[in-house]
């Protein structure tokens, strides 16, 4: 006999909007990680308008990642953890980098492309090793975060 049960939604959805999550909270870490070593910070002389871009595209860039390698997370059993680590390791790297490529399309559009583009858009990925660096707590709630993804992930998948 075959089975006609229907099968799980796919939490492509749900592991996206989780990673952009994600992603947007490291990115700002690491900014006030960055900020918290200037002693006479005028706040006020920021570059706001470019700190909201990269914090939009740093989550738009996880929301991407997270819904292409979605079918990492939410698999039963130890392998299936294992797989959501390592899926954790690929979506916070791709999302630092597709974060960094999109804040830079608006430069691109107004200015052209120059060589220290690549260099910029590669080190996006770089974004969430710069951010951990001897923040173990940030780190912690990254784990965390990925842990309750992978969860949430499981139980629209049984739904």
């Amino acid at each position: 006999m075959e089975n006609t049960a229907p099968r799980g939604k796919s939490p492509r959805l749900l592991v996206a909007m989780m990673i952009a999550v994600t992603s947007a909270i490291t990115f700002a870490a690491l900014l006030i990680e960055d900020l918290n070593g200037f002693d006479d910070l005028d706040f006020s002389d920021l570059p706001w308008n470019l700190i909201t871009r990269y914090m939009i595209t740093m989550a738009l860039g996880g929301a991407v990642a997270g819904f292409l390698l979605a079918g990492m997370f939410g698999r039963k059993s130890i392998g299936g953890w294992c797989l959501a680590l390592l899926g954790g390791v690929l979506v916070t790297l791709l999302a630092g980098l597709l974060g960094s490529f999109f804040g830079w399309l608006p430069d691109y559009f107004s200015e052209g492309s120059t060589p220290s583009a690549l260099v910029s858009i590669l080190a996006g990925a770089l974004v969430p090793i710069f951010a951990f660096a001897g923040q173990i707590l940030l780190f912690v709630m990254w784990l965390v975060l990925l842990a309750v993804t992978h969860v949430f992930a499981a139980r629209a998948r049984n739904a």
